[in-house]
């Protein structure tokens, strides 16, 4: 392993398919860790940031790596890191000259034997092979055709050699006599239920020599298991495994983060280095409650539990008598897809909650590439500004192309203690317009109503919504060119530095029908709409009146790039002038033509026809237009 850097193994039991067995975690601490992780929730220790440059401060902030909350003592599983010296994430390097075999154990690995000896049961067999004495080891006197040794790495490595000493200093014929080596590489497809599937790489049933030495082509290994083919008694002494390169995936899961309270969260700021053959995974999830398990115990009725708090589960029962514990679906969300963004992303997890937990995956795709992870940093507010907004949008229908008038209606469901709204940010396509504001049905004329990064805003600043059931109905105009458009939503106090809310869809005016933010469209089979000429003639003269052809069009239906061209053509069918060519989305947009042809020159007095067309999957659209140029 790379020297000078803080070795990271695993804070509690490692599985044999990390991926599936992840929700598992917490079930399975031992109760030192239990003690000392999660037997009160855990309340990070809030770190103040000094200001950065590069970010705008509001509310409060928690760090991770760097000058903040050092990763091993917030980590809940760590697998296949270590800690640089800047105090960033990285995963582990492998030294070719170095025997990786006594790190396995901090990683959550170990080894077994087929022999059930006590040292083979109680898995203390991986001691005996790096003790450094060759009096002990792997041993088998009986049965020793088929015998087998296990080692599970505890994380994937690029292993090239495995080198075991002999057992018995004077007489070569005590050492294995014949051998098969297989391996697993940790991928889940190899798996049958939780038993790894094994490829034989090397094998010699012939092997005569006292020690030995397989060397292979780099190969990427969680398990690996040698069973001896020979008839005679053996006795191997140590075992050395050596590797190189960057483990290809490291994996890190933060303890569960108390804020204290509810919470609205701003935008995460992660900081990482990637070479261009690895990558960083990031995933969070919120919860509120501060475990994220549940615990189920027999009611001695076969396959019949029931739910216990945490502390009537006794885990010192055989799993087969104490119960079940599954993951806290019911407080806790599931893990987010990874993040696209790393830098200043907002959070892709149900906000409002008072806890959250996040996770990195860092892949390596070669063996000299790897990702660190510098720091996360965590930007939210408290008290949060209600229990949850709830939203809804009439009509859920609109007309394709066309502006449409919109009512969103807010529905609040807050407790003392919270912190109340008088802003809405409305995300639009396009610009929009608010033309009316009512509060629990009465009209107000003091708000404010503007486009401000994308979204429309509007602010009632002396009419605060504080109370629970309080309901807000903003009417507004918007164009609208996509069938699904969803009209998200925030909610957030006014020249104040804490963070928005989000609004949640759902049933918020009873009366009304669709408890969607979502818009269809009344469809009709075009892909332009609003499409205008500013002319009939152009008089490309300088003058400054008609000197050139402005075509307004407004592209419908496109969620995908579609290929838009406008292309003039003379009577005689030949191309004079391709003004426009490019890949459009959904929405307005304005070609201008000049009267000049491909070669820049004004072309001659006449008629021309100008040519509007869209290529999509649903098939062509296409306008045109006769066009006269005179001067």
């Amino acid at each position: 392993m790379v020297s000078g850097n803080k070795k990271l193994g695993l804070f509690i039991k490692s599985f044999p398919r990390g991926k599936k067995r992840l929700n598992k975690i917490s079930f399975e601490l031992t109760t030192e860790l239990e003690d000392r992780f999660m037997r009160n929730s855990f309340m990070l220790l809030m770190v103040l940031i000094i200001a950065l440059p590069d970010l705008t401060f509001a509310g409060e902030r928690i760090k991770f790596g760097g000058n903040g909350n050092a990763w091993d003592e917030t980590g809940l599983y760590l697998n296949a890191l270590e800690v640089t010296g800047s105090e960033g994430l990285s995963p582990l390097e492998a030294d070719p000259d170095e025997n990786i075999l006594p790190r396995i154990r901090e990683l959550g690995g170990g080894a077994t034997t087929s022999v059930t000896t006590a040292a083979a049961r109680s898995n203390q067999i991986i001691n005996e092979l790096i003790d450094g004495d060759h009096k002990t080891g792997w041993r088998v006197y009986t049965n020793t055709n088929g015998a087998e040794l296990i080692v599970d790495m505890g994380a994937i490595f690029s292993l090239r050699r495995i080198f075991f000493r002999r057992g018995v200093l004077n007489d070569d014929e005590r050492s294995l006599r014949g051998y098969e080596f297989y391996i697993n590489n940790g991928d889940p497809l190899n798996f049958v239920g939780e038993t790894p599937v094994y490829s034989l790489i090397k094998q010699n049933r012939s092997h005569g020599e006292a020690e030995l030495d397989l060397s292979f082509p780099a190969t990427q290994v969680r398990y690996f298991k040698i069973r001896s083919t020979g008839e005679r008694a053996f006795q191997m002494g140590d075992l050395e495994v050596f590797g190189i390169g960057v483990t290809p995936f490291a994996h890190y899961i933060s303890r569960v983060i108390d804020l204290g309270a509810k919470a609205n969260f701003g935008p995460i700021h992660v900081y990482t280095r990637s070479d261009s053959l690895a990558k960083v995974l990031f995933s969070t999830k919120t919860g509120t409650t501060s475990d994220d398990s549940l615990y189920f115990r027999q009611t001695g009725i076969p396959g019949e539990y029931e739910e216990v708090p945490r502390n009537q589960f006794d885990r010192t029962l055989d799993p087969a008598y104490a119960g079940i514990v599954r993951a806290n679906d019911r407080d806790w969300s599931s893990w987010s897809p990874p993040y696209a963004q790393l830098s200043s992303s907002p959070l892709n997890s149900p906000d409002n909650r008072r806890y959250v937990q996040f996770e990195f995956k860092l892949l390596s795709g070669s063996l000299l590439d790897k990702a660190l992870v510098d720091s996360v940093i965590f930007n939210y507010s408290v008290p949060a500004i209600a229990d949850s907004i709830i939203g809804e949008i009439t009509p859920n229908k609109g007309q394709i192309g066309e502006i449409n008038e919109f009512t969103y209606h807010l529905r609040s469901v807050s407790s003392s203690g919270d912190k109340g709204f008088d802003t809405v940010f409305i995300n639009t396509p396009f610009d929009a317009t608010a033309t009316k504001v009512e509060i629990d049905g009465q009209a107000i004329n003091n708000f404010d109503s503007k486009m401000a990064e994308g979204r429309l805003k509007v602010s009632f600043s002396e009419n605060r919504i504080t109370r629970d059931d309080q309901r807000v109905e903003i009417t507004f105009r918007s164009l609208l060119t996509v069938s699904g458009t969803e009209f998200r939503s925030e909610v957030g106090v006014d020249n104040s530095d804490s963070y928005p809310q989000r609004v949640i869809a759902g049933d918020a005016y009873p009366e009304n029908d669709g408890n969607t933010l979502t818009v269809g469209a009344i469809i009709e089979d075009k892909l332009f709409g609003g499409v205008n000429f500013s002319s009939d003639i152009v008089t490309p003269n300088a003058d400054g009146v008609n000197d050139v052809l402005g075509l307004d069009y407004i592209l419908l239906k496109a969620t995908d790039p579609v290929r838009v061209t406008v292309i003039v053509y003379n009577l005689s069918g030949d191309e004079i002038a391709r003004v426009y060519d490019r890949y459009d989305v959904s929405g307005p947009n304005q070609v201008i033509w000049e009267g000049r042809d491909a070669k820049g020159k004004v072309v001659s007095p006449g008629l021309y026809v100008v040519c509007l067309k869209a290529n999509a999957d649903a098939g062509d659209a296409v306008k045109f237009r006769t066009i006269a140029i005179a001067y």
